[in-house]
């Protein structure tokens, strides 16, 4: 009988979500099922899917949620590989309880992820989006489409970790004033002057948000912290929808506090608020569906990654762990 640990992989193609050579060393390291799901599993199905696992790698596409729903029934489990950076989704202390190794990927698409942030920088302050719907006739011929410069505004970074670093050294490029405070206390690099949170929001033109959400936790950017941001700012967001609270923001921008909020995700409210959904028509609300990270680069860092970290799970020898 083999002693080879059991692995299952979920995704959406299955093994075809891998090159022959990352399926191949899957293999050879555990004995490995390959599943397919384009979509959310749910928890009943999910278990048994999981049942014969002692490693498993997921993606938030098809496990939204690593929570007690379904882990507390897999008691053969011992090892968590997801398809992610951020783990705001996932019930840490759980697994930490039930001895169950959590590997990411800390590092697969940080350029990606700071070039989106710079992007959405130039959409909102170049109005390269109202400009498409004017354009295209999805808004009036006559809706101003005037923007204004980088160069010369201040930016202020919340969070100085891989992608806020990468974002502080591309707006220098661009000729950007960046100041930046990091809650982790880490150091800035040339360039970058480190100040309170205070001084960031009242002095920044644009704030960009670089900062791990907490499960479960509540928006770190509420009401008083919009208040404390400088008039006609703009805000930022290519970390974690729940990070800023939204009925907070479409208030900032009804009465004109805030200038615009560009978040990677959807943002909560654009269906269910008449204000969220003028916003977005005048282009004051961006919302680009948690993309940052979608380039091929980060596709092949990411599952080469992701097929050494399942190996080391499954071989006990576990790196990238949370």
């Amino acid at each position: 009988m083999s002693n080879r640990r059991r692995a299952v992989v979920i995704t959406a193609r299955g093994r075809n979500t891998f090159a022959e050579a990352q399926a191949a060393r899957l293999e050879r390291a555990a004995d490995v099922r390959f599943l397919s799901a384009e979509g959310p599993i749910p928890p009943d199905e999910l278990v048994e899917m999981l049942k014969e696992a002692d490693v498993c790698g997921l993606t938030p596409r098809s496990v939204p949620s690593i929570d007690g729903s379904w882990v507390s029934r897999l008691p053969r489990l011992r090892g968590i590989a997801v398809f992610a950076t951020g783990v705001d989704y996932i019930d840490t202390a759980l697994l930490k309880a039930r001895g169950i190794a959590l590997s990411h990927l800390p590092e697969y698409s940080s350029d990606s992820v700071a070039e989106h942030a710079l992007g959405m920088m130039l959409t909102m302050t170049r109005r390269i989006h109202l400009s498409q719907d004017r354009v295209r006739g999805r808004v009036p011929p006559g809706t101003s489409v005037l923007g204004f410069e980088l160069r010369g505004k201040t930016l202020g970074i919340v969070g100085l970790g891989r992608i806020g670093s990468r974002v502080a050294e591309l707006a220098g490029a661009f000729g950007m004033r960046v100041l930046a405070c990091d809650p982790r206390g880490r150091g800035a690099a040339d360039g970058v002057r480190l100040v309170g949170l205070d001084e960031l929001l009242a002095s920044s033109d644009i704030v960009s948000l670089h900062m791990p959400a907490q499960w479960q936790g509540p928006a770190a950017f509420g009401e008083a912290e919009l208040a404390r941001m400088k008039t006609g700012a703009t805000l930022v967001n290519v970390s974690r929808c729940a990070l800023v609270d939204p009925y907070a923001v479409v208030h900032a921008i009804e009465e004109g506090r805030l200038r615009g909020y560009a978040v990677d995700d959807l943002f909560p409210l654009a269906d269910k608020d008449e204000r969220a959904a003028r916003q977005i028509a005048q282009g004051r609300l961006l919302q680009t569906g948690h993309t940052a990270w979608y380039s091929v680069e980060v596709l092949e860092r990411g599952y080469d990654t992701w097929v050494d970290n399942l190996c080391g799970l499954a071989t006990g020898q576990p790196q990238n762990l949370v």
